[in-house]
């Protein structure tokens, strides 16, 4: 799949509390950019709207933080915690997210192009209504995650969990799940949902049931 990838700067400026240097980027409508953050902590905070261009977020932890309506361009997660933390109405464009922490996150009506989450953990989050644009699931955990009348569009899962997530009236055409653990998903009945999607011989004898087909097992 050819994501492209964030064009982060060589020379950011470090940053080890970003609550506090947000704050005048936020109150002056301006972008930040260009900045590298490294194992910071913020706990409740605020950030509609903000901008954030060609940065990192390393190590970082944003607890139960609200990123409504933000813009993330450019922009590296990597080893963050953002559990329970909300980007409802956010943008994402070439972003990544590495081996983050993102247990019930919200990114309801989120706009995503080119962005990449790799070796994290989504039980629980929410993608409805997202619009997703060449993005990649590698190696991710979206256990009883929903992601409900989303717009795919060249979206690719590696070595996934899918188990028991809410696909309704998410139309999944060409989606791959043939290396993926594709379990007990929440469609509508009949299941246009999977119409189109490629599965393996063991996950069609599971899915089978959605068809009201009734698998002998003498």
């Amino acid at each position: 799949m050819n994501i492209i990838n964030p064009k982060v700067s060589q020379e950011s400026t470090l940053i080890d509390e970003f609550a506090s240097f947000a704050q005048d980027f936020l109150l002056d409508e301006t972008p930040i950019s260009d900045i590298k953050c490294s194992e910071g902590f913020t706990e409740d905070g605020e950030f509609h709207r903000i901008e954030i261009e060609r940065s990192v977020f390393d190590r970082c932890t944003f607890k139960n933080c609200d990123f409504e309506n933000a813009t993330f361009i450019d922009v590296v997660f990597q080893a963050c915690d953002i559990s329970n933390s909300k980007f409802r109405g956010a943008y994402f464009e070439r972003c990544q997210f590495v081996s983050c922490k993102c247990i019930g996150v919200d990114m309801t009506d989120t706009l995503l192009k080119n962005v990449t989450f790799k070796q994290s953990k989504l039980q629980y989050s929410y993608f409805d209504k997202t619009k997703m644009t060449d993005v990649l699931f590698e190696q991710i955990d979206f256990t009883e995650s929903s992601m409900i009348e989303a717009k795919l569009k060249r979206f690719e899962a590696t070595d996934s969990k899918f188990v028991k997530n809410n696909f309704y009236r998410t139309m999944l055409l060409s989606v791959d799940f043939t290396d993926n653990e594709f379990v007990a998903p929440i469609v509508s009945m009949p299941p246009l949902e999977l119409k189109g999607a490629i599965i393996n011989t063991f996950q069609a004898a599971d899915l089978i049931g959605l068809w009201g087909v009734i698998v002998n097992q003498k």
